[in-house]
């Protein structure tokens, strides 16, 4: 598959790092508050416009407003509750994405937080930081001029801090190393053939964790890349 991101130099990734504590509120966004609703999922498809796609969005992005979505789910949070997030997609794949994320509730895998990326002001890394699950978001692939699927709202990042790219020795975000250990017992790992690889697999969507140059254990696309 094509890899995602740039490739730094390699080294050998490394396997046995120690787990750090799960991650604090960033300084740009507080943990959002436990939703009080009924103990089912729940989600909806809402069309979105210019003002709720704020910093994500510019005129020459490579989907138009009117392709995106905004996807309404409950999801648990790290602590067991029931939280709901937000999270802009592009409009083919939103109704099937509610299905995913109905399948990661119903198994009660935990997201950390599910916002807007415009919480972040757009900025990829402060929302990686807050292990903050997002979708679309027009930028780059980091060191190129080639749009990331992001920009088309057909990829998902899930819990990136915990779930961190790795080449060799390079992991982003950095604060993630320590969590290449992909048999560390730590809340919202994606694990090879669990659940929610499965659950995206069931819409047609790939995981980057089965990368051969890199692995990107928070990505899910549509295209595989």
């Amino acid at each position: 598959m094509v890899d995602e991101r740039p490739d730094p130099t390699p080294t050998d990734v490394p396997t046995s790092m120690t787990p750090a504590p799960t991650s604090t509120p960033s300084s740009t966004s507080s943990l959002p508050i436990a939703d009080p609703g009924p103990a089912e999922f729940t989600g909806e498809v809402s069309p979105v416009d210019e003002a709720l796609l704020g910093s994500s969005w510019r005129a020459d992005c490579p989907v138009a407003v009117d392709d995106l979505r905004l996807i309404t789910v409950a999801h648990h949070g790290f602590g067991g509750d029931r939280r709901v997030g937000e999270m802009v997609v592009h409009a083919d794949h939103a109704d099937a994405l509610l299905t995913v994320f109905e399948r990661l509730y119903d198994a009660g895998f935990p997201i950390e937080r599910m916002e807007l990326i415009t919480t972040y002001d757009g900025d990829d890394q402060a929302s990686m930081r807050a292990n903050n699950s997002s979708g679309f978001n027009c930028r780059v692939i980091d060191g190129t001029s080639r749009w990331s699927q992001h920009a088309y709202g057909t990829a998902v990042d899930i819990n990136p801090l915990i779930n961190p790219w790795a080449r060799g020795s390079t992991v982003d975000p950095p604060e993630g190393a320590a969590y290449v250990d992909r048999e560390a017992e730590v809340d919202g790992l994606i694990r090879a053939d669990d659940v929610v690889v499965q659950a995206f697999e069931s819409i047609g969507w790939s995981w980057g964790g089965y990368w051969n140059n890199s692995v990107d254990y928070q990505h899910f696309s549509a295209n595989g890349r």
